[in-house]
């Protein structure tokens, strides 16, 4: 096959991700330059490579990092979701992001490739909660670091390596690696903790939630002293 296109498997060693998921974006019209050649798939190599230039922010992200960001605030920035449709991760991925009107400018595509290509290697999935991010291969950050939080209308299986299957879920969009690795760190935690995991799966409204996750941060992280002023203050 001359070099000017890729196959299938060639496909699937660029995005770091199976030869199923291929064919599965592509059934989904998820992956731009795909032809068909003689019955088989090929992809123009040129296009590609600009699509994935193009919609892979390569950096570590822009603005000096918050040191003191925490899961509420970042929610807050953020959304929460409920009723989301899907009986598998990425069925549930979709419908999230397609839930999010004020991210239309963002190339869901790119943020789809990122995200599986991480939760290819393992489910973030664990006693009913996944705390997903952006893959360290294919970064994409975003003028303020947000967490998502959705919850699915029926438990859908997310290939937890504890088999069960997924209520809620987390999705971090940082704004640098920094702020990524920090509230990556304080959910991984949090999801430890039976009362944070509790209070997630009552679906409570958005305004407790972050009531209750403030609490929960206050109580096992270590507060900044702005904040507790912030907090009297209010």
């Amino acid at each position: 096959m001359d070099k000017s296109f890729y196959t299938i498997r060639s496909m699937a060693e660029k995005l770091d991700v199976s030869e199923k998921t291929i064919y599965r974006m592509l059934t989904d019209n998820q992956i731009p330059c795909g032809v068909k050649i003689g019955g088989q798939w090929r992809f123009r190599a040129d296009a590609v490579d600009a699509w994935v230039n193009a919609r892979t922010n390569l950096d570590s992200g822009r603005g000096k990092a918050d040191s003191t960001i925490s899961v509420a605030s970042a929610l807050d920035q953020g959304t929460v979701l409920y009723r989301i449709h899907g009986t598998n991760r990425d069925e549930c991925i979709n419908e999230l992001l397609a839930s999010l009107p004020y991210m239309a400018e963002i190339d869901h595509q790119a943020l789809k490739v990122s995200i599986f290509t991480r939760e290819s290697i393992a489910s973030s999935s664990m006693q009913g909660i996944a705390v997903i991010g952006i893959s360290d291969e294919r970064p994409l950050y975003f003028p303020k670091s947000m967490v998502l939080l959705a919850f699915l209308e029926k438990p859908a299986d997310f290939k937890a390596l504890d088999g069960a299957a997924t209520e809620a879920f987390f999705l971090v969009l940082p704004a640098n690696r920094a702020e990524q690795g920090i509230l990556e760190t304080r959910l991984a935690r949090l999801c430890q903790d039976e009362p944070f995991r509790s209070m997630i799966k009552e679906q409570l409204p958005r305004h407790e939630i972050l009531a209750a996750i403030m609490g929960r941060e206050e109580e096992i992280f270590i507060v900044p002293n702005k904040n507790r002023s912030k907090k009297t203050r209010q």
